[in-house]
């Protein structure tokens, strides 16, 4: 009996010690993993991974957890909710109208499964956001979010463009007619100050006069060969005489000479004072319809020689 009851105290004690070191190691074991969790949560804040430092913030501000870790890590999830970034996103279709419809992924993992008009937290940092619609091509935006941004507004727009009837461009006015341009009458259209005709007149008549005064020089030898011949024949058959026959001779040519030289010279003449008269004004003035006429030709009457002038007034 002795033995047995000293034995039953050796082994409650024994129990305890046992179950004391069990707890003692336990309690090392969660102070560590607190400690592991805070540690992990600052790296991960580091390189901008907040949801994820807020994971091992959450164990290590557990009850569990060594009072002064707890306290640190409380501080540091209140700091990382400070600077979180926030986005409201939003859908419209072309008309303006709100969708709410609209699964939207964010590189490639689910964000939303509809939108609500309230901010979703999201990592700093570029993101591809992809947003889909039942029956409406999908939509997707590439926008870089800044730590401490709050509520930043990004709205979408789904669906096709309306359709824009095509518009026929109008044809230029014409350009009015310009106006006839009033008739000229003759008289009207300007004239040059010395017609044409005129000129030929006076053209015309300066080689009359030459040519009256050539048959006057001839004229002249004529009766000076003439009177040669009468000096050199005075008896009666003086056609022997050698040199009175080449007298002879000699007027008869310049004779022909002259006709012909005052012949052309009158009609020259003749012609320039016809071309004078008819030729219109230099102010243009038309003829009328009864206007003079003249008309000049020679004539031989006999062994005479002249001009003939006839006209119309």
């Amino acid at each position: 009996m002795m033995r047995s009851a000293l034995a039953s105290p050796l082994g409650l004690f024994a129990a305890c010690v046992a179950a004391a070191t069990l707890v003692h190691a336990s309690a090392f074991a969660d102070d560590a993993a607190c400690i592991a969790a805070s540690e992990q949560s600052l790296t991960l804040r580091q390189s901008g991974h907040l949801h994820e430092a807020l994971k091992e913030l959450a164990d290590c501000a557990a009850t569990a957890c060594p009072d002064e870790v707890k306290a640190e890590c409380a501080r540091r999830i209140e700091a990382i909710g400070a600077v979180m970034p926030t986005l409201v996103l939003g859908a419209t279709d072309r008309s303006g109208n709100d969708l709410s419809a609209v699964e939207v992924t964010m590189d490639g993992a689910p964000l939303v499964a509809a939108l609500d008009g309230r901010p979703i937290a999201v990592d700093p940092g570029a993101h591809l956001f992809h947003f889909e619609m039942a029956g409406q091509p999908p939509v997707e935006k590439t926008w870089v979010v800044r730590e401490g941004e709050k509520d930043r507004r990004e709205t979408v727009v789904l669906g096709p463009p309306p359709a824009v009837p095509a518009v026929v461009p109008a044809a230029p006015p014409s350009a009015p007619a310009p106006p006839p341009l009033p008739a000229l009458h003759p008289s009207s259209v300007p004239q040059p100050a010395w017609p044409t005709q005129r000129v030929i007149a006076v053209a015309a008549g300066a080689a009359g006069v030459v040519g009256l005064a050539v048959g006057t020089v001839f004229a002249v030898y004529a009766s000076s060969a003439q009177h040669d011949e009468k000096s050199d024949c005075r008896a009666a058959g003086c056609a022997g005489f050698a040199q009175s026959t080449e007298d002879y001779d000699t007027a008869k040519t310049n004779a022909t000479g002259a006709t012909i030289a005052f012949a052309a010279g009158g009609v020259l003449a003749a012609s320039a004072i016809v071309l004078w008269v008819t030729a219109p004004s230099p102010q243009g003035a038309t003829a009328a319809p009864n206007a003079r006429r003249i008309d000049v030709a020679p004539a031989f009457f006999g062994s005479s020689r002249g001009l003939v002038l006839r006209g119309e007034f």
